[in-house]
């Protein structure tokens, strides 16, 4: 099992109040810990669905979008959120975090072989091991949504771990590199599923053959202008309403 190590609770001075835990995660007998971010909201009592957050290739666990995110599922929904760093993002990173440079530099990370996906897959089953544990989340209610980077990694933690019962994947497709290993993880992919990508992106035919190959019998192909997510009040409301649906109706009901 994994060991877990919760910093000291940070409360937001919101209505609701959001509380802020900084984790590790990680396996006594492994050198590998993974840092990651969990909030809830203070009025929420007893076990509530778990959304997963996988932040794109420019962030990382604690920006500013995630954030926003968090607050909209936590403090409207009652949403336990967690997020943790890519590969070479937040805590793990060394050096300048000037977006274009972390975009640069992911892109060799991707193109140079891929090597990263399955310690990132592992992080992401570490984190949800230990956060299962808390008392806060309801293991039967897990969320996973990660658009770019967020479904680069995501598509291969949505295929393996089965507590993933609903996603919102987006914005890649099978133009980028290891397509075939991309491809046999979403023909494993069975759950609810939303896609969202740029309605004019070059790249439409190549996400549309991603998102044609996922098995789940409920699935949503949707573009919207290329703009951040958060300024789409369309995409906002389509995107928690979904959330609410698959997990937090289901659970309640």
């Amino acid at each position: 099992m994994p060991f877990l190590t919760l910093d000291t609770p940070l409360v937001y001075s919101l209505k609701p109040r959001i509380i802020s835990r900084g984790f590790t995660v990680g396996v006594e007998q492994e050198k590998r810990v993974v840092a990651g971010t969990v909030w809830h909201s203070q009025a929420s009592s007893g076990m509530r669905p778990l959304l997963l957050i996988g932040h794109q290739e420019t962030e990382h666990k604690d920006a500013s979008e995630v954030h926003d995110w968090m607050h909209i599922m936590c403090g409207k929904y009652g949403f336990v959120v967690a997020a943790i760093d890519g590969p070479i993002h937040g805590q793990r990173r060394v050096g300048t975090t000037e977006e274009d440079l972390l975009k640069k530099e992911f892109d060799q990370l991707w193109n140079d072989g891929d090597e990263s996906i399955s310690p990132m897959v592992l992080d992401w089953k570490l984190t949800v091991d230990a956060l299962c544990e808390l008392t806060e989340v309801d293991s039967r209610c897990i969320g996973y949504f990660g658009l770019s980077m967020g479904t680069a990694y995501g598509l291969e933690v949505v295929a393996t771990d089965l507590r993933i019962s609903a996603a919102i994947l987006g914005q890649w497709g099978t133009h980028r590199a290891h397509q075939e290993r991309q491809l046999k993880a979403a023909r494993r992919i069975n759950c609810p599923l939303e896609f969202y990508v740029f309605e004019k992106d070059m790249n439409l035919k190549y996400q549309k053959e991603l998102f044609d190959t996922f098995r789940s019998n409920e699935k949503e192909w949707h573009t919207y202008p290329k703009i951040t997510l958060l300024k789409n009040s369309k995409t906002i409301e389509t995107i928690t309403n979904f959330f609410v649906v698959q997990l937090l109706d289901r659970y309640l009901y």
